[in-house]
Formats: structure tokens, sequence, C-alpha cells
């Protein structure tokens, strides 16, 4: 969006530290982020995935069901914070997609009923 046509409540792009979702680094460590709503990938992470999706699993072999399946205690402890940072950062997202919504002058009824609350909590939340 052209700078004279942007809202000047909703920060710049670069005004919001963004991270990759998977490694957890910050854009200034991993370049260029690919991205939606609630998440972004390094190239680093797409690379690694594209090889795991493409080296499909023999029938049998165990996969951890969730990502803590596979560390040891002192790494689960590392990444706590990291989860608690990716967790600001997308409550940071969420309230510059809200501040956007509210500069089309779209209603708080709309925002909270596209979030499951009520217009109140929305308000509440995001004003």
């Amino acid at each position: 969006m052209p700078e004279a046509s942007r809202d000047a409540s909703v920060p710049a792009l670069t005004a919001v530290p963004f991270m990759c979702s998977f490694c957890l680094r910050s854009r200034e460590e991993t370049g260029l982020l690919a991205g939606a709503p609630a998440a972004s990938i390094c190239r680093d992470c797409a690379v690694r995935a594209a090889a795991l999706l493409d080296a499909a699993p023999t029938p049998g072999e165990m996969l951890p069901d969730t990502p803590w399946d596979g560390l040891d205690d002192d790494e689960l402890m590392a990444r706590l914070p990291q989860v608690a940072e990716a967790r600001e950062q997308v409550d940071a997202h969420l309230r510059r997609w809200v501040e956007a919504a509210r500069g089309r002058g779209i209603s708080w009824a709309s925002i909270g009923s596209a979030l499951g609350m009520s217009r109140q909590s929305a308000w509440e939340r995001f004003h």
C-alpha cells in the first residue's frame, strides 16, 4: 500500500518484529520470511520442511505426536521463552489486523463476531 494512503494508526510492517514460527529466529537473522496471518517460515525451515515432506516415513515408523516429544528437559525449557515470544508476536500481529479493520470502518460487532467474542470484548481487548 502506498505510504500516503496508509492509515497512520497502523504501524509500518517493518516496525513489528517478526520471526520464523518454526525455528523462532528473528527476521534479522533469517532474512525474508514467507508468512500467513498467524505464522511465518524462513528459507532454511522451508527447505527442511520440504525435505521432510519428500522423505515420507516408512510404514510403522513412529513420529512424535508433539514438538516437545523429541526434546530433552533442557531443550524444552530453552524453548518456553521462545514460545512465549511467539505468542506475543501473534498478539501484536492480531492487533495490527484489528487496527486495519477499524481503519476501514469495520464495526466492533463485526470484528468481535469474526473473533468469536462480543463487540464489547473486542473493544475492551483492542481499543
